[in-house]
């Protein structure tokens, strides 16, 4: 058993390195045609399309299971997918509210939104510690911290001489 873990002979290790040099490409060359946008996890849906081009291309390179063709129709669809749902959400705001989580105040000008901390399972810790990340030892130094769609925090810090205009809009209610 021991011997089969290490080296199971020359079939997969052939397999293997003729299906990494096809499905790489693949994926390059798919990711090229359809532009920078399909990386670009500005939302769950990006973030999980994302994630799936990983595991896809692990599942291609690794399982004897899935045939390089399985793989890139499934490469092929995930990435047709998400262009037809990037083109929706830029033409219809409908199709936009069911695909795109909306941002939302979890600090603000000085004072924690504790029904959101407690809505996305939070805690103030966690804000404290995103807060050091960015370099700061103190909320005294910070306008705002959100939880933006695709579930990144961001720290916003005060700056007297600015409009804040890329806070507006933020609309905890519809979260």
């Amino acid at each position: 058993m021991l011997e089969t873990m290490l080296y199971d002979g020359w079939k997969d290790l052939v397999r293997a390195f003729l299906i990494t040099l096809l499905a790489y490409p693949l994926l390059i060359l798919l990711l090229r045609t359809f532009g920078k946008r399909t990386l670009t996890k500005a939302n769950m849906f990006d973030f999980i399309v994302t994630v799936t081009y990983g595991a896809t291309l692990a599942s291609i390179l690794t399982s004897s299971h899935v045939s390089l063709a399985e793989g890139a129709v499934i490469l092929l669809m995930l990435t047709v997918l998400q262009y037809a749902a990037s083109k929706g959400m830029m033409n219809s705001r409908r199709i936009e509210n069911v695909l795109k989580a909306d941002p939302s105040f979890l600090y603000r000008e000085g004072e924690f939104y504790d029904e959101e901390l407690q809505r996305q399972r939070l805690r103030v810790d966690d804000l404290k510690a995103k807060v050091r990340q960015q370099g700061m030892s103190s909320l005294d130094n910070v306008q705002a911290i959100v939880l933006e769609g695709d579930g990144s925090i961001s720290v916003i810090k005060k700056d007297n001489g600015s409009t804040h205009d890329a806070l507006e809009g933020i609309d905890n209610s519809r979260t």
